[in-house]
């Protein structure tokens, strides 16, 4: 059991937050005492650190806290564009729910505008949302917004499944259409793409991670239309991983997916078709990233 387990089985939850907020605190400024990256050191990233290029169908988590740049952060977009080519297409997830969990939101009866409700995913996926071209899921808690010749048919029927990480969501499309995902100021702690291994197995899967209770959840389409999307919402208390990193390195290659540390600040790169494949091979033998403690009764 690791240090940060341990702390949450002893310390109350405020404790635990504010070790958090501390740990977290002290990485920002280790990454503001970086020297800061200009665009042309960003393209360079980009293109040979995170293997972007022509035609690619990129996913893409960000923290712009993780990243010391000299330019304005919204020119990541257009730097990722200029090398993917009108030919490629770019995500972002634009998940509504602010400092709650998704099951939480769901309670509230919130009801998510495609058009119009905020992505609180970071300001790089917020910025991305608002651009002209952009298409956006209709999903009322695991949004994806795309801009690029695929942007509509990637996220067309992401509202169809319960599960939200099933075979109609972006996500899963990424299998399909040979895509990547990458992580800016980011680690794999923060990549959703492995819960489409959970969705694909559902009730095989050895973990039970979402709560019992399927939602109605009101949502207004691109059209203006009321429309209710059915979805469930992950039980947090069973979504529970090791360090991702730690757990990627020992169990899946380098190809399909390894974090980076470039220039001092943190990145990852992986691919989603090896990495599901792996991944799939990985469960079927029982090697997931979860701890027996949360495992089916």
């Amino acid at each position: 059991m690791d240090l940060q387990r341990i702390a949450k089985t002893i310390l109350p939850d405020r404790a635990v937050t504010s070790l958090r907020r501390a740990k977290w605190a002290r990485e920002c400024r280790r990454v503001a005492s970086l020297p800061p990256l200009a665009e042309k050191d960003f393209r360079e990233i980009l293109a040979n650190d995170l293997n972007l290029s022509e035609g690619d169908l990129v996913y893409v988590h960000s923290g712009m806290d993780g990243l010391n740049l000299a330019f304005p952060f919204y020119r990541i977009l257009f730097l990722i564009r200029e090398i993917i080519g009108p030919s490629g297409t770019v995500l972002f997830p634009t998940y509504p729910n602010h400092r709650i969990s998704s099951y939480e939101y769901l309670r509230q009866a919130n009801v998510f505008d495609v058009r119009r409700t905020p992505s609180y995913t970071g300001i790089l996926t917020e910025f991305a949302r608002r651009q002209r071209g952009a298409v956006r899921s209709l999903h009322p808690t695991k949004s994806v917004c795309a801009i690029g010749p695929v942007a509509a048919e990637i996220t067309a029927t992401h509202h169809l499944s319960p599960y939200p990480y099933d075979t109609g969501s972006p996500y899963y499309k990424l299998i399909e259409g040979g895509g990547k995902i990458v992580g800016l100021g980011a680690t794999t702690n923060y990549i959703s793409f492995g819960y489409c291994v959970d969705d694909s197995l559902k009730e095989k899967f050895p973990v039970r991670v979402y709560h019992d209770e399927i939602f109605n959840a009101p949502c207004i389409n691109y059209q203006g239309e009321r429309v209710m999307v059915s979805t469930y919402a992950h039980d947090m208390s069973r979504v529970v991983h090791p360090e991702m990193p730690v757990w990627f390195q020992k169990h899946v290659s380098a190809e399909a997916c390894r974090d980076l540390m470039v220039r001092g600040m943190r990145f990852f790169r992986a691919d989603a078709p090896k990495l599901f494949a792996e991944m799939m091979d990985l469960a079927e033998r029982d090697i997931i990233a979860y701890p027996r403690s949360v495992y089916r009764k």
